[in-house]
């Protein structure tokens, strides 16, 4: 069971700090130029926090884009962007805060699943508040003790999921996270495969590979330039024995640029993968 649960979302959305850290710096400087111009025409900036988060986010300022979107939070909590914003933020950062750290782990990526709760009950459609609620859920799951509270949450992502495909069926992330659900399924023993069923009483869908495959290849169809959704069809691949194929799909991955932070830890997997697939 803790197979499934602990590697659902290990690594999907992280952050690199060295990155952040240059962005910092060069947004400082931009930002104090504008100041001075603004001071010199004898105006006050009109600064907007929820395009400021925005801006902040888009350079991986997790914390400082957090500040922001519950500044917004404070003058309107039921502004549904902000609320789903902020909930992402929060699992960023407690997402990689170490298991040293538990108590305020589980305190962040709650409020991170709070956030995105009150959002989708203000507005049920929203694609994006669902998937940060995915994203919670599957840090809580990590960091569970109890094996049921693992399968429960392994269950709400599955019809989180599903709902956002009913919403948009073009939503590329929700075919990745079911395809990454029936990966880790599919791979259980049947002694964890029992348990699921107990707990579950029968899986929402049947459970195999090769439908794993087919949600990661609907993904990389929609993002044929995503990397993480080329590893996951790589890693089913290499599992049904298509190994030919699974290493055509890795050499396609590294060739691509990196175009997220994280892209440069997923290139990684992809050559661990490779070598693995080449012995």
């Amino acid at each position: 069971m803790q197979t499934f649960v602990d590697s659902l979302f290990h690594g999907f959305f992280q952050f690199s700090t060295t990155f952040a850290a240059v962005k910092r710096i060069a947004r400082a400087g931009f930002y104090s130029i504008f100041l001075l111009v603004v001071g010199a025409l004898g105006a006050q900036p009109i600064v907007d926090p929820f395009s400021e988060g925005l801006a902040l986010e888009k350079e991986f300022e997790v914390e400082a884009a957090l500040e922001q979107f519950e500044l917004v939070l404070k003058s309107n909590p039921d502004h549904t962007a902000a609320l789903t914003k902020a909930s992402r933020m929060l699992s960023n950062i407690g997402g990689k805060l170490p298991k040293t750290e538990l108590t305020r782990k589980h305190e962040l990526l709650k409020q991170a699943r709070d956030y995105a709760q009150k959002s989708i009950s203000i507005d049920p459609n929203d694609a994006e508040s669902r998937l940060a609620h995915i994203i919670s859920l599957g840090l809580l799951s990590e960091i569970a003790s109890n094996p049921k509270e693992k399968v429960i949450d392994a269950r709400l992502i599955h019809n989180e999921a599903k709902k956002i495909l009913e919403i948009d069926p073009a939503f590329a992330e929700a075919y990745f996270v079911l395809g990454k659900w029936q990966y880790e399924l599919s791979r259980l023993n049947w002694l964890e495969l029992m348990a699921c069923k107990l707990f579950f009483g029968g899986f929402p869908e049947p459970i195999s590979l090769e439908a794993s495959l087919a949600y990661f290849d609907k993904a990389a169809t929609i993002k044929p330039n995503s990397i993480l959704f080329l590893y996951g069809q790589a890693s089913a691949l290499h599992e049904l024995g298509k190994n030919q194929v699974a290493i055509d799909t890795l050499n396609r991955a590294l060739s691509l640029p990196l175009a997220e932070p994280d892209d440069a830890l997923r290139r990684e997997r992809c050559s661990t993968l490779l070598r693995e697939i080449l012995q």
